[in-house]
């Protein structure tokens, strides 16, 4: 229950990092009708091409997040079955592994909010 909360709590940053830095897009987006047609396909490819970075965005990241759950479940699994004077290890080598897949995990969200920062520079 536990990991999968953190799991979902990582999931629900990275995508509302996503949907911020979207919003701060919109806030570009053309407010009457009488603006050239040009400026709003521009906008619409825009938000196109962001979408798509965000759907990519969030599939690299389910991914890791299935390869971490492999291995956790593989540590867990070689813990529960050794024997009691390797226990202790096994417990320590699945700890630092939960210690690792958290650091890696937010660099993973800050180098997604990096990149969505400089879609929205390049395209204000």
């Amino acid at each position: 229950m536990k990991k999968n909360s953190l799991r979902n709590t990582g999931l629900a940053i990275a995508l509302g990092s996503i949907l911020f830095s979207g919003s701060m897009f919109a806030q570009n987006a053309p407010e009457s009708p009488d603006q050239p047609s040009s400026t709003a396909t521009s906008h619409h490819h825009d938000r196109a091409y962001r979408h798509k970075m965000a759907k990519q965005m969030h599939e690299k990241m389910q991914r890791l997040m299935d390869k971490q759950d492999e291995e956790l479940k593989k540590l867990v699994n070689e813990m529960n079955k050794a024997p009691k004077d390797q226990k202790l290890d096994k417990a320590v080598e699945l700890l630092n592994t939960l210690v690792n897949q958290r650091i890696q995990m937010h660099e993973e969200m800050k180098s997604m909010h990096r990149h969505m920062m400089n879609l929205k520079e390049h395209h204000e």
